[in-house]
């Protein structure tokens, strides 16, 4: 009868699916409730716990926030409060790629994402509520975005892990300062941010899902011959958080870049010239990783 109860409430309370992750709630030998999320992706999502009934637990944590690593891990145990009375939980959750709790060991410095040398000129881009001419200018930050002269390849910017891919936008627009639909590549780095890499064109994608890049290995080809700014190449970080209520979102801060001259966030239109500094390709090796650009390099 105890076990068909457990199967029971399991069935009530215990499985939620939403794609990628699944959260699955089990009862162990003293009585505690444990989660425990199955992610079918190589990459981490940051999911948000929202109880909305429970029995006889201890409160699952003041954020509700948990990482589900690849494949199934153990995200949080839920302590009984009181013993030999039965326990109970239901509850929803979103999640979003990433992890929220990955720390950087140090200041990411990004490298421009074109060929060493190109003469690129780079600005913030503004977002797109101004276009409408609201009342008030949105100053929210959304990217940056780097203008060039001549089609080129589109770099790494920094080591990652390639997330998402999506370039099978054929473009016919004119005119444009924005689409929806840009063709983009998506790198996941290790301190738990993407990286969208947006205006490439279709088809010319030199990685797959699942691959691991190093600072200057290509990527793509570039394009946005319809757009009004030319050729260009637009750039955005975005690291999980917690919202309102139990919503999730991505924080978007601006990225520092290394040129000739310095490092700048591009807070105005700047005219620079591309380089590849070894102490910002290597700054996320592994002393493995570097020993091979190293002996790579003297080739």
């Amino acid at each position: 009868m105890r076990h068909l109860l457990l199967l029971l409430i399991l069935l009530l309370f215990g499985q939620v699916t939403y794609s990628q992750i699944t959260i699955k709630t089990e009862w162990n030998s003293d009585g505690d409730i444990e989660l425990y999320a199955t992610n079918a992706e190589k990459l981490p999502y940051t999911v948000l716990i929202n109880v909305t009934a429970h029995n006889n637990i201890l409160p699952i944590g003041a954020s509700g926030l948990v990482v589900a690593r690849s494949g199934r891990s153990k995200v949080s145990t839920l302590k009984r409060r009181t013993e030999g009375q039965s326990t109970s939980i239901s509850y929803t959750y979103t999640f979003i790629k990433g992890d929220y709790f990955a720390k950087s060991r140090f200041e990411q410095v990004y490298l421009i994402p074109l060929p060493e040398g190109t003469i690129a000129t780079g600005v913030r881009m503004t977002h797109i509520e101004n276009r409408l001419q609201p009342k008030e200018e949105n100053t929210d930050y959304v990217g940056v975005s780097f203008r060039f002269d001549s089609p080129t390849e589109i770099l790494a910017p920094r080591k990652g892990v390639v997330s998402a891919i999506s370039m099978a936008q054929y473009g016919d627009k004119e005119n444009l300062d924005y689409d929806r639909s840009e063709n983009f590549i998506e790198l996941f780095h290790e301190d738990g941010s993407l990286t969208k890499i947006m205006v490439l064109r279709p088809g010319s994608q030199k990685v797959k899902v699942g691959q691991e890049v190093y600072p200057g290995d290509v990527l793509a080809e570039s394009a946005g011959e319809g757009y009004n700014s030319g050729l260009h190449v637009r750039l955005v970080n975005m690291k999980p958080m917690k919202g309102d209520g139990s919503k999730l979102k991505y924080l978007l801060e601006p990225m520092k870049f290394v040129f000739s001259e310095g490092q700048s966030d591009f807070p105005e239109l700047q005219k620079v010239e591309v380089v590849f500094p070894e102490e910002i390709i290597t700054a996320e090796m592994s002393k493995k990783e570097k020993k091979a650009y190293e002996a790579k390099s003297q080739d």
